[in-house]
């Protein structure tokens, strides 16, 4: 699994932002509304959505890989006093069950092995525990509008010092596997366009076709209660959807 570091971790939150308001935090609020008790974010980084949840009062403690995003969760107003832990989402040994799990941001499908996860998620859970797990589909490499190992640039935003800060990547697909790998390259730039700092990273995600992630789910110990297109609760239809988040139950 990919451990955030270096940059990729310290530009974690600025490439995030300045995306606007995460579409996604509502969602999250309205699942704790309707799931009371204590929660854990898998894949919490840096507090991004952990620390805004707290801050509306739900109970939820964090999970991450990397302890460098965990250090700037504490470093964040809030984050001192949440519950943090460090550990790998597949094997963790979770100090007590929990009412309900979070895992958003697509953080399933960078697992060593999703649907192994998703069982030991659901030994995690309490009897009839929910979880909430937004996955997408990576459309633009499937059909081919982005070409293999070749960098274009992805993102780039300005720092509040005034440096640019830029994403390029590049991506190789394994279509058998159902797999695909995407190289990272982060970089500062100075005003006047000098570079200052680069690091480069490494990650593998798994898809699924929908009929694939139905039947994960059921193996995995889970009824789907609801799923949701493209962050967009009152669009109904899922056939083209790109992103899809899933609640479901643990069966007994």
């Amino acid at each position: 699994m990919n451990s955030y570091q270096s940059l990729e971790a310290s530009l974690h939150d600025a490439f995030w932002h300045s995306l606007g308001p995460s579409q996604e935090l509502p969602l999250l609020v309205e699942f704790l509304k309707e799931n009371p008790g204590t929660s854990l974010e898998v894949g919490c980084g840096s507090g991004r959505l952990l620390l805004p949840l707290r801050e509306q009062g739900f109970d939820v403690e964090g999970l991450e890989l990397s302890q460098e995003m965990l250090d700037l969760c504490r470093q964040k107003p809030g984050g001192e006093r949440a519950p943090l832990h460090q550990g790998n989402m597949d094997d963790w040994s979770a100090p007590r069950s929990y009412d309900s799990i979070l895992v958003p941001a697509f953080t399933l499908q960078l697992s060593a092995d999703p649907a192994a996860a998703l069982a030991h998620w659901r030994r995690t859970l309490k009897p009839n525990g929910r979880i909430y797990v937004s996955t997408f589909t990576p459309i633009a490499e499937i059909q081919g509008d982005l070409p293999e190992m070749t960098w274009y640039p992805d993102h780039q935003t300005i720092l509040e010092n005034g440096n640019l800060a830029t994403i390029h990547t590049k991506h190789q697909l394994d279509p058998e596997q159902q797999k695909l790998h995407r190289w990272h390259r982060y970089q500062i730039f100075s005003p006047d366009g000098k570079s200052l700092s680069s690091h480069e990273s490494q990650q593998t995600l798994w898809w699924y076709r929908r009929t694939e992630w139905k039947s994960l789910w059921k193996e995995a110990g889970f009824v789907i209660e609801q799923q949701i297109p493209d962050f967009r609760p009152k669009r109904k239809s899922l056939a083209q959807a790109q992103i899809i988040s899933t609640i479901a139950r643990r069966t007994l």
